[in-house]
């Protein structure tokens, strides 16, 4: 198990306070908590000045997004694909682009905060939004 220190946290916030919902391992593997237990969901690269944002799925996984060093993350969605989001210095992540308003989104800890960011953007994120979607078709 990863201490506090090897890992970068991932907050959620929400209406009644912030919530803890994962993290990136030390190896760059994005994961999930669940009774503060850690499931792999995702993996970061570090490659050509970038960095890439994979999600695992069923059989194999799929590259979301990027983020750059600076914190500008943008996704490779389809029909949504573009800016994302940023970083702030103070590590609150900002969601927000050509056609989202700015909203703040939840903050990251330690020392792949780049990379924390962009997987809550969209990977947390993107994952709350389908399940609310899936809800109200219903």
């Amino acid at each position: 198990m990863t201490t506090n220190s090897e890992r970068t946290d991932i907050y959620r916030k929400r209406s009644s306070g912030e919530e803890k919902v994962g993290f990136i391992d030390r190896e760059g593997v994005i994961q999930r908590l669940r009774w503060d237990t850690g499931y792999p969901i995702g993996r970061v690269e570090d490659r050509d000045g970038l960095i890439y944002i994979w999600r695992t799925t069923r059989y194999d996984e799929k590259e979301v997004g990027t983020v750059t060093t600076d914190g500008l993350i943008r996704s490779h969605g389809l029909f949504e694909g573009g800016e994302l989001g940023w970083l702030e210095p103070d590590g609150v992540v900002i969601q927000g682009g050509l056609i989202l308003a700015e909203e703040e989104a939840g903050r990251v800890e330690g020392p792949q905060r780049e990379a924390a960011a962009a997987a809550l953007l969209l990977i947390f994120l993107a994952e709350e939004e389908e399940a609310s979607r899936e809800m109200r078709r219903r």
